[in-house]
């Protein structure tokens, strides 16, 4: 229950936070702001305290591997949006991203193989991303007045869905379903559908440079939680998400993600 109204809080919260940021600054920075881990967050501490730090930490590690099927929707996504509109686009990404989670649901990836493997696939699908001078860009349309709250609407249905399937099926396939697309479908969708592909594929590339600050805190809460206990553990995850994640935006501010103003 209380996993539930964080998510209902939390979710949509960050997807409201990446729309403002992206409108002020560019959508490069709005997919760096999406990448923030604070729905992992809470929903790992909450694992820690009802099942045990082991589970946690398995959740974490199983968070990692979902990576990879985030990756494989990103990269799905901008590729099939090159010619095709948000709907072929989002059903390529989400089969992407279906068939690696089932398939990685299978895996028993300690922290280590969970690390490498997100970080290998973020790196990858990044790079073969198509630029912005490869998609043909368009003049972005003024959104509705009821665009943010309709985001941030369909971001908790979805995002309690993928919990509530979770819950069922153990910590390493509710690590996977926790990382799947849920923030960058809803961000994908709206951006495609209003701002065109270009601004899309800024939006995906901002969102798997932002990444990095995800992988951290989840590594560390895989290695340190079952040595370090709960409390020390989540403490040093959180800190050390921040510090990457300010440092990935100093850097975005001397070299500009695309998209960013």
């Amino acid at each position: 229950m209380l996993v539930a109204l964080l998510e209902l809080v939390v979710a949509p919260a960050l997807v409201g936070a990446s729309t403002l940021a992206a409108r002020r600054w560019g959508q490069g920075i709005g997919g760096l702001v999406s990448a923030f881990p604070a729905i992992v967050g809470p929903v790992l501490l909450i694992a820690a305290h009802e099942h045990g730090s082991a589970f946690a930490a398995k959740t974490a590690s199983g968070t990692l591997l979902g990576l990879v099927a985030l990756s494989g929707f990103a990269l799905a996504y901008g590729r099939t949006a090159l010619r095709a509109g948000w709907r072929a686009s989002l059903a390529a990404g989400w089969l992407t991203a279906a068939v690696i989670a089932v398939l990685l649901g299978r895996l028993e990836a300690g922290p280590l193989a969970g690390l490498v493997a997100a970080t290998l696939s973020l790196l990858v699908a990044r790079r073969a991303l198509p630029s912005g001078a490869q998609v043909r860009a368009m003049t972005p349309a003024r959104p509705p007045r009821w665009d943010l709250a309709l985001r941030m609407a369909l971001t908790a249905v979805l995002v309690v869905s993928l919990t509530a399937a979770a819950s069922r099926l153990g910590p390493v396939v509710g690590g996977v379903l926790a990382a799947l697309p849920a923030l960058a479908s809803i961000l994908a969708v709206f951006t495609h559908e209003q701002h065109g592909a270009q601004a899309l594929v800024f939006l995906l590339r901002g969102m798997l440079s932002g990444m990095a600050g995800f992988v951290v805190f989840c590594a560390v809460v895989a290695v340190l939680v079952d040595r370090a206990g709960v409390g020390a553990t989540f403490t040093v995850a959180a800190l050390a998400a921040v510090g990457v994640q300010t440092a990935t935006a100093l850097a975005a501010s001397r070299s500009p993600l695309p998209g960013s103003a």
